[in-house]
């Protein structure tokens, strides 16, 4: 009989303690945490991009047309604006964005550096635009920087390399194509249905909206501190020494300050922050309503401001520069970043709940 009593007594606790995790998580409306994120940064991000590819594309048909400095200088303007655009599209990879068939995500097609010069070069001895091959290394955003900065040239170097072979102006005019055709249908899926469904996918199971919102934020994150900072710095696993020329930008040296962008773009997304400063809500605010939740936002955004004060202290100059030149003062960002890494990833996935569905590779 006691045996009995006891059970039941358990049941009723642990129905108990049931009811309350599921009182706790029915707190948080998730469907406002993704309406903010499609409406306010999502689909303004990609217009935002899309909008500056426009711009690109006009400004490099210009030079095209016309090979002058001025021309050029506009386009290389028009490049750095794009660069800035892209910071703060480069995490939704998924939905329109992801992998189709066999096609990577859009980061992985447009996005990917360093970019490979001796492909390139051999790419337009060939005439060849096509595109009909796997070496994205050859292509996107930091192809079309190479061709409108050169490497170490001046403008009027740039300028002799396109005028004396007429199709590097056609290369860089299909890598433009390319990118705007690329950019332009992920805006155009998000701006007429996916946007409903993803914000009408508010569970949290692998596969829900908030779980690849998440997770590539989270990829994302991962991204800027092992792509952008780790593997420039000679830090990653089977690194013997520094690459700062595998920065991102490195042509143009903008490599900075597309970075802090980036964490500045990663930052609003935390915040539930739309691509015009309003606050709305983010995943600090699914925190909130969680047990747990408020001394981690206090821990999470204590080392948000450690990363902003690592970054103010690098000197402006290309990033590549500075890693030969103020090695610590780089390296101070990725280690602040690598402490970080836990309040974003183990710590903010345990509390709200969301498997993390990749594997990054770096341990932690």
């Amino acid at each position: 009989m006691q045996k009995v009593l006891f059970f039941i007594a358990f049941s009723i606790f642990f129905s108990c303690q049931k009811k309350e995790e599921k009182k706790e998580d029915i707190n948080f409306n998730r469907s406002k945490l993704l309406t903010q994120a499609a409406d306010n940064i999502i689909v303004p991000a990609l217009e935002g991009a899309y909008m500056s590819v426009f711009s690109l594309q006009n400004a490099t048909d210009n030079f095209i047309n016309n090979p002058t400095e001025s021309n050029l200088l506009v386009a290389q303007e028009k490049w750095k604006l794009m660069a800035y655009n892209w910071q703060n599209i480069n995490m939704f990879n998924f939905g329109p964005a992801g992998e189709i068939g066999v096609n990577k995500s859009i980061n992985e097609e447009a996005g990917t550096f360093p970019i490979n010069t001796s492909k390139i070069e051999n790419y337009i001895q060939a005439k060849d635009t096509s595109f009909n091959n796997f070496d994205r290394d050859a292509r996107g955003i930091y192809a079309i920087e190479f061709l409108l900065f050169g490497q170490n040239q001046n403008l009027t170097e740039i300028i002799r390399d396109h005028t004396s072979n007429p199709f590097r102006r056609e290369y860089l005019k299909a890598c433009v194509n390319k990118l705007k055709q690329q950019i332009g249908q992920v805006y155009n899926a998000w701006n007429s249905s996916y946007s409903m469904e993803f914000k009408s996918n508010t569970g949290t199971d692998i596969g829900s909206s908030i779980s690849l919102f998440y997770n590539e934020f989270l990829k994302s994150y991962e991204g800027l501190k092992n792509f952008k900072f780790g593997i420039p710095l000679g830090l990653r696993p089977g690194q013997t020494n520094p690459l700062p020329q595998n920065v991102e930008a490195y042509y143009s040296g903008h490599s900075l300050e597309l970075a802090f962008a980036h964490w500045s773009q990663l930052k609003k997304i935390w915040e539930g922050r739309g691509l015009n400063g309003k606050d709305g809500i983010g995943f600090k605010e699914y925190l909130v309503t969680i047990s747990g939740g408020n001394a981690l936002i206090e821990s999470t955004e204590k080392q948000m401001a450690e990363i902003d004060k690592a970054f103010s202290n690098i000197p402006q100059k290309p990033l590549s520069k500075c890693i030969q030149e103020d090695f610590e003062k780089v390296n101070l960002v990725h280690t602040e970043m690598q402490k970080h890494t836990r309040f974003f990833k183990s710590d903010l996935s345990s509390l709200i709940g969301i498997a993390i569905t990749y594997s990054s590779g770096d341990g932690d």
